[in-house]
């Protein structure tokens, strides 16, 4: 039986850890850190269980299911699974998450340098070449834990290991004390932000190049990937974890300083204070890695779900097709697309995030693991759908306001308390459907 060398372990590691930790992962903990003060570790807490926990559960429910988010979702049917499938890839893919790689990257770590050069041109040179390398680094499949987890990934840890013990030497001001929910509700407000990062939609679409990156290794039996995807993720969500710390210390050292508008406007002033123009350099090379080796993991998974699905489409110009698009809507209509996508991706999350629960429940759900997913999405999407509606700032008469009753709708978790009562109501109904059907 084909075993992992440990090099090989310590590279799909870091690949699942790099493919994860995007630019929006880097500039949310040293907010949440400069807003949470003294309570910040408790927040952390929270954010890690929310981000982390769903982002874990979802590459570990597709991972046990099968290698797909399709063989997931279809325990509920075939082709509710193709529909959602097809939808969270478009817009986890080139319809918003990818193309935003490339223009987060551009903003944080090029604006800065620009100089009177214009910046329409600026971003359009940047973000060609950023997916022509983004495609490069994407052509061989095998070889993708080799570029990010064996090279790009540790120049990223290095990068943020230097502003670390930069403020660990060079300390920015005293902990403050905690401002808004951070203060009253400091574990409650880091589980909300972790939930509304949206990594548990990374966790679903990442466990294919997951699978198929052990694959390379000759590892295809489904004892050992499931083996193995536990071990390197586990792992992954160790050093995530160990990351978001760092940047929270960071975030915590100017918790006494007037609040900043967002995470990437705190690491552009204390790499400037640290560091100078230097400074610059480093925070602008991190983002940048931070971004590429996710839009790496993103364009793969995208191609390769392409392809399982349409057999007829080969790999390369399916992958070519792809980076190009995101590179057009980088550059043209990716401001629109927020405005749509955005609302979708909140309206079907909660739908994710139930799929992704309650199928790591399954060995104990066991025959009643459908019909409880069934009766919970049930539940579940009108209030996510007003969730959606929500962040559109589209206001529906009545219910809006019906809604706005509901506990935890105010924060975007109005459909929890009634997934869990749809859940149970489905398990219970299953089981007195069965017991109906027993011989007396």
């Amino acid at each position: 039986m084909k075993k992992l060398s440990l090099s090989q372990i310590a590279g799909m590691s870091c690949m699942i850890f790099a493919i994860f930790f995007g630019a929006g992962n880097m500039i949310f903990p040293p907010s949440m850190g400069q807003q949470a003060g003294t309570n910040a570790p408790i927040a952390l807490l929270g954010f890690v269980l929310s981000d982390v926990g769903i982002a874990v559960a979802g590459v570990l429910a597709v991972v046990l299911a099968g290698t797909s988010m399709y063989e997931l979702a279809s325990r509920i049917s075939p082709r509710f699974a193709k529909i959602l499938s097809l939808t969270v890839y478009l817009c986890i893919g080139p319809l918003f998450a990818l193309p935003r790689c490339g223009s987060v990257s551009f903003e944080i770590g090029i604006i800065p340098f620009l100089d009177g050069f214009d910046p329409k041109l600026a971003s359009f040179l940047f973000t060609f070449a950023f997916f022509g390398i983004t495609l490069l680094l994407s052509l061989r499949k095998g070889k993708v834990v080799d570029i990010v987890g064996k090279v790009l990934t540790p120049i990223l840890l290095l990068c943020i290991l230097t502003l670390f013990i930069g403020v660990i030497v060079s300390p920015l001001g005293e902990v403050g004390v905690p401002r808004g929910d951070y203060q009253s509700i400091p574990f409650f407000k880091g589980v909300i932000e972790g939930y509304l990062a949206l990594d548990g939609f990374a966790g679903l679409v990442f466990a294919i190049l997951i699978v198929h990156s052990l694959k390379a290794f000759q590892i295809s039996e489904h004892k050992q990937v499931v083996k193995y995807t536990i071990i390197c993720t586990s792992i992954a969500a160790v050093l995530l974890i160990a990351v978001y710390t760092i940047l929270l210390i960071i975030g915590i050292q100017t918790s006494s300083m007037e609040l900043f508008a967002n995470g990437g406007n705190l690491l552009t002033y204390v790499t400037n204070t640290l560091f100078g123009k230097t400074g610059n350099l480093i925070l602008a090379l991190t983002v940048t890695l931070a971004c590429l080796t996710t839009s790496i993991g993103l364009s793969t998974s995208f191609s390769d779900y392409l392809c399982n699905e349409y057999p007829k489409l080969s790999y390369l110009p399916t992958l070519i097709g792809v980076c190009l698009f995101s590179f057009i809507i980088a550059n043209v209509g990716l401001n629109q697309l927020i405005v749509i996508v955005q609302p979708l991706l909140v309206t079907i999350y909660p739908i994710v995030t139930i799929l992704a629960l309650v199928s790591l429940l399954t060995p104990y759900l066991k025959e009643h693991t459908a019909n409880t997913m069934k009766c919970g999405m049930l539940f579940v999407l009108p209030f996510s759908f007003m969730d959606g509606m929500k962040t559109a700032h589209i206001n529906i008469p009545f219910f809006s306001d019906l809604m706005k009753n509901m506990p935890l709708f105010s924060v975007g978790l109005g459909w929890l308390l009634p997934a869990i009562i749809g859940c149970t109501l489905g398990y219970f109904l299953h089981y007195r459907g069965n017991k109906r059907t027993l011989p007396r």
